[in-house]
C-alpha cells in the first residue's frame, strides 16, 4: 500500500481488508503478510479468530519470499521492531491532512501545530492506547531485563558553551538482560528519556544484540548533552535544564521494565 507523487487517501483500504477477511472466513490458520511503505491499520481484521499471525514486512526486496519462509518455519527468528505506532483508528493520529495552499500560489503552507508530539510522543501525551506501540515486535524466544545502572557527569545547567559541547557525553547507562526462552534470538534494547517540559519519554538510543538460549548481555549507552537538552526558542539554543530526569530501558516504548531517575 503506497503511492508515488501524491499522498495516500487513508491508512487502510476496503479492498485489501475484504481480501483478508474473505480468506480468513475460509481458512482456519490465516497468516497475513503486510507489504507497505508506511503505517497500515490492521484492526479491520486482526481480531478475526482465524487470523493467527500478522507480519509487517514493509518492502523487503527480491528475497522477501525466501526470508519469510525461513522466518515462518522457524529457521530464523523475527527480530524487527515497529518504527512507528500502529493505532486502532485513523483519528488516533495527530493531524496528517495535506498542507494547505494560498490562493494563486503553488507553495504549500504547513504549520506543524502538533509540535514535537508526533507518533508515540503524541499517543503518550494524549493517553491513547495503540494497537501496537512504537518499538513493538515479537520473536520466538523471551528476553528478561534484570538491572540498570546510570552514571551522571558533573555538568553546567543552561545553554552549551559551543557546538562541540553539545556532543560531550554526560550520562552513561548500562542495562542487562538475558534470553530466558527456548530459542536463540536477537533483541533490540531501547532507551528512552523523560526530560522536564518535554514529551513523557523520547527515544535516545537502541542496540540489537544476539543471544543464545540462557545467555545474558549488558548493553551500554552514552548520552550526550544534546540528548538531554531542549530547544529554547527564545535563546535559539539547545539548553540543559535543571530538574528530574528518568531513564527507561526495555523492549518497546510501552514495555520498559527498567527505570532510574536522577536530578541535574
Amino acid at each position: 500500500m503506497a503511492t508515488e507523487g501524491w499522498d495516500r487517501d487513508g491508512l487502510h483500504d476496503d479492498f485489501s481488508d475484504g481480501l483478508v477477511l474473505n480468506v480468513a472466513n475460509k481458512c482456519a490458520n490465516t497468516i497475513v503478510v503486510v507489504h507497505t511503505a508506511g503505517i497500515r491499520l490492521v484492526d479491520q481484521w486482526i481480531d478475526h479468530p482465524n487470523v493467527t499471525a500478522t507480519v509487517i514486512a514493509h518492502l523487503p526486496g527480491q528475497d522477501s519470499g525466501s526470508a519469510l519462509v525461513k522466518l515462518l518455519y522457524g529457521e530464523a527468528s523475527f527480530s524487527g521492531k515497529l518504527p512507528y505506532t500502529l493505532a486502532r483508528n485513523e483519528s488516533d493520529y495527530s493531524v496528517y491532512a495535506p498542507c494547505g495552499r494560498q490562493v494563486n500560489t503553488t507553495s504549500p503552507q504547513c504549520d506543524f501545530t502538533e509540535g514535537v508530539f508526533v507518533d508515540y510522543r503524541a499517543f503518550d501525551e494524549r493517553g491513547i492506547e495503540p494497537r501496537f506501540e512504537f518499538g513493538f515486535g515479537l520473536t520466538y524466544t523471551e528476553f528478561t531485563y534484570s538491572s540498570l545502572l546510570v552514571k551522571t557527569q558533573n555538568v553546567l545547567i543552561g545553554a552549551a558553551s559551543n557546538s562541540n559541547a553539545l556532543w560531550e557525553v554526560i550520562l552513561n547507562v548500562e542495562a542487562s538482560f538475558n534470553n530466558t526462552g527456548s530459542h536463540a534470538g536477537e533483541e533490540v534494547v531501547q532507551l528512552y528519556v523523560a526530560i522536564p517540559n518535554s514529551p513523557p519519554k523520547q527515544l535516545r538510543g537502541f542496540d540489537k544484540v544476539p543471544l543464545e538460549i540462557g545467555d545474558s548481555a549488558t548493553v551500554q549507552f552514552e548520552l550526550t548533552r544534546r540528548d538531554l537538552s531542549i530547544w529554547d526558542v527564545v535563546a535559539q539554543a539547545w539548553t540543559l535544564q535543571g530538574g528530574n530526569y528518568t531513564i527507561f530501558v526495555g523492549a518497546s516504548s510501552r514495555n520498559l521494565p527498567l527505570q532510574s531517575s536522577f536530578t541535574l
